[in-house]
């Protein structure tokens, strides 16, 4: 430690003389240090070196003597000359650089700081160590790979390096979403799931960091239910625990393509468990859209489109779902028919003769054969019936699909004349096999022998099942070489068998369940779907995948289902109002519609720093001069017109009467048109108010009506935080849910 100017420091070289002198003595010389302290409280410090045979090495003690004191004080200088004592039998030194080492060899050693890597979640591994447990990367902090990444080879168990940690960057762009669900009738609701800020929900629920994505880091999911909504309501509620463990695997930068596949193994995540779950004949569309930085990925399966809107009114198409038509070929392969822009299983009352030839699922439907035994006069009579039915030449319409149904025809006959030659018993439980209708409990139970009682307790159960399945197998082993087409089918029915059986089902959702297989599709990729997936693949789980580059003064118009069906015009023309108002460019888009149930969200892209730099309207009240908090923040003047609504639970104090809306969709689509007519006539403020809002300051006198007063951070609920200073001065905003209804405002000041 260094000492304070006034301490006075002598260090000087004494010679002393032995008592006897001899040939052998002669004198000796040694380094004297005296220092006078005056702080804390005066007193004095004296040292002596050891005694040196000559004056030169006496004078090197005096200089390590004063250095040590300068740089460490009392306790050092009485340290130092105690280890020069010990040492008085070294080589003298004659060198600055060998003085220097000398010192430096006395010091003591400390324990050398630990290196902290950046960002959260580490944990200690050993004492070398720390680990990164979802990214599985270590970090040495000593040792010989001191600072350096390392990852565990799984199979070697050795160490290698990798790169450094992506570092986090807050890239200068804002994105605001919303989304909008309409259910017209009913109970449930396709899901529209928005999570603005995904660090802070993987903190909060599942208490872990992911603090080396770049900001703003937000997904987006929209799911429109098929043939029911249970299937998009597991998959709205679950898919954040699939996302984030997926993002947090990765520490290092993420490339575009590594993102787009993660979001489609988000995607097949969800899929496996919906289609082991009860609502394994559900379905869904789904459109999954992540923000990282400046760049949104964006994947996607069934009916959806996903549109780029800019402010100058031209639009482009970022990505759009397969129809029906585009995937027929695969669909015809697979056993399956379109009619009426729907995909149909099995046929019904419709069908003529060639599409129950087309859509049999084996040989044995395609002649319609007895399971009474197979011979070759039955099969000859057989062909000879249904030949006659679909033959070609005798048909005036539809003539293709007749040369397909007599070529499938020929095929069957084939097959079932090779196994006429067969082991009877292994042909008879080929045959029960391909016709047991295992989707339902009952047929998949009849098959196995089993029994087909609805239990939520499957365990025991399907260990029955799976015993009699290998067995039924190893009953078609004969013929797996002799049709291996046919074999292979049979195998994938007793195995979906098992699955039907593994389910759990309640006795009272078990025929409400099954009865939606029946229910024809309108596309032929989708989530879940079970009974169009297996054994024959008519439906498949198909995701296409997207990424942008976020760009300023955009809107990006996320529609899946129904609303997939709007042009970019409809799209354009029905919300140019609301260029900056997501949650009314939504609505306005499933206003479009009149299906039962429609979903749609919208992202608006500004550059980070536009917010509170909307356009003015000239025709509002005067500005109000701006406030600030005590702290320095800013704070906004806004007015509002609100709409309550008859599903809200939480007492409101400051409401002046009960809301008419029944609901909050009604509530929305009231508050939308008081947006738009207020767009047009932004004077009509106060009369709207006093008309319409459900809130006790629209009885306050003259142009008071609605002020809300001065606003700063932290004092609204965050819908209305966000999109309160988001706007420009006497701008008016998007539409704002919070507990109390639906909110119009604007901002004055």
């Amino acid at each position: 430690m260094a000492r304070g100017e006034k301490d006075i420091v002598q260090v000087s070289v004494k010679a002393e003389e032995s008592d006897i002198i001899t040939e052998s003595t002669s004198q000796k010389y040694f380094a004297d240090f005296h220092a006078l302290l005056t702080k804390p409280s005066c007193r004095e410090v004296a040292v002596q070196g050891p005694r040196r045979d000559n004056k030169a090495e006496a004078i090197k003690d005096c200089e390590i003597l004063r250095k040590t004191f300068e740089n460490e004080g009392e306790l050092g200088v009485k340290r130092i000359a105690e280890s020069l004592r010990t040492k008085a039998s070294d080589a003298p030194v004659s060198t600055p650089e060998a003085l220097e080492s000398i010192y430096n060899a006395m010091r003591p050693v400390a324990a050398p700081e630990r290196l902290i890597p950046p960002g959260e979640g580490w944990v200690r591994f050993n004492d070398e160590m720390l680990w990164e447990p979802r990214s599985e990367v270590y970090f040495a902090q000593k040792g010989a790979q001191m600072g350096k990444y390392l990852m565990k080879d799984a199979k070697t168990n050795q160490f290698s390096t990798v790169d450094s940690p992506h570092q986090s960057v807050d890239a200068p762009v804002a994105v605001r979403a919303a989304g909008t669900n309409i259910l017209r009738s009913g109970s449930k609701l396709d899901r529209t799931v928005l999570l603005p800020e995904l660090k802070k929900i993987a903190r909060l629920a599942l208490k872990f960091p992911l603090s080396f994505l770049d900001s703003p880091a937000s997904a987006y999911a929209l799911f429109q239910g098929v043939r029911s909504a249970e299937a998009a309501d597991w998959c709205a509620k679950n898919f954040h625990l699939k996302l984030l463990p997926l993002l947090a695997k990765k520490i290092h930068a993420w490339k575009s393509e590594e993102l787009q596949r993660l979001m489609e193994s988000v995607l097949s995540d969800l899929d496996s468990e919906v289609l082991k779950s009860a609502a394994a004949f559900s379905g869904s569309s789904a459109v999954l859209a992540l923000l990282l930085g400046d760049r949104l990925f964006i994947s996607a399966v069934g009916q959806f489109r996903v549109v780029l809107l800019y402010d100058d009114q031209s639009s482009r198409e970022l990505m759009k779902g397969v129809d029906l038509a585009q995937d027929a070929e695969r669909i015809e392969e697979a056993k399956g028919h379109l009619r009426k822009d729907m995909l149909i299983r099995v046929p019904d009352s419709e069908s003529n003769d060639a599409e129950r030839v087309l859509m049999a699922r084996n040989p044995f439907q395609v002649l319609q054969m007895e399971p009474n035994g197979l011979d070759e006069k039955q099969v000859r009579t057989q062909y000879r019936k249904v030949a006659l039915k679909v033959h070609p030449d005798k048909q005036t319409e539809d003539a293709q699909s007749f040369k397909k149904a007599f070529a499938r025809l020929d095929g069957a006959k084939e097959v079932l004349e090779s196994l006429c030659s067969a082991d009877k018993a292994s042909v008879l439980e080929l045959h029960q096999t391909l016709q047991a209708e295992v989707h339902t409990r009952e047929g998949a139970a009849a098959l196995l022998g089993v029994d087909s009682t609805p239990t939520t307790e499957t365990e025991h159960l399907v260990e029955e099942a799976a015993k009699a399945s290998r067995m039924g197998i190893k009953k078609l082993e004969k013929l797996e070489h002799l049709v291996r087409a046919e074999y292979d089918l049979a195998v994938a029915t007793y195995k979906e068998a098992v699955e039907t059986l593994r389910r759990p089902s309640s006795k009272e959702a078990l025929a409400r369940q099954e009865a939606l297989r029946l229910q024809p599709l309108p596309m032929g990729r989708a989530l879940g779907c079970r009974d169009m997936r297996f054994p024959a693949a008519l439906v498949v789980m198909r995701p296409e995948s997207v990424s942008w580059q976020v760009q300023r003064g955009v809107r990006v118009a996320l529609l899946c289902g129904a609303t997939a069906s709007l042009t970019d015009q409809q799209l354009l023309k029905s919300s140019t109002s609301f260029k900056r108002c997501p949650k009314a460019s939504a609505l306005r888009w499933c206003q479009e519609l009149q299906s039962n149930s429609v979903v749609a969200a919208c992202l608006r892209c500004e550059a980070k720093g536009e917010e509170g730099q909307g356009a003015k309207s000239s025709g509002g009240p005067l500005a109000k001069k701006q406030k600030t908090t005590q702290g320095g923040g800013r704070s906004i003047f806004l007015r509002h017109i609100l709409f309550k609504h008859q599903q809200l639970r939480v007492l409101d104090p400051a409401a002046r009467r009960e809301g008419a809306a029944r609901g909050a969709h009604e509530a929305e689509t009231t508050a939308l048109q008081v947006l738009q007519r207020l767009l047009v006539e932004p004077n009509a403020f106060v009369k709207l108010c006093r008309e319409h809002s459900d809130c006790a300051s629209a009885e306050q006198p003259g142009t008071l009506a609605g002020h809300m007063g001065w606003v700063a951070r932290n004092e609204q609920e965050p819908p209305m935080e966000e999109a309160a200073f988001a706007l420009g001065l006497n701008e008016f905003g998007d539409l704002v849910v919070t507990s109390r209804g639906v909110h119009v405002i604007q901002r004055i000041g």
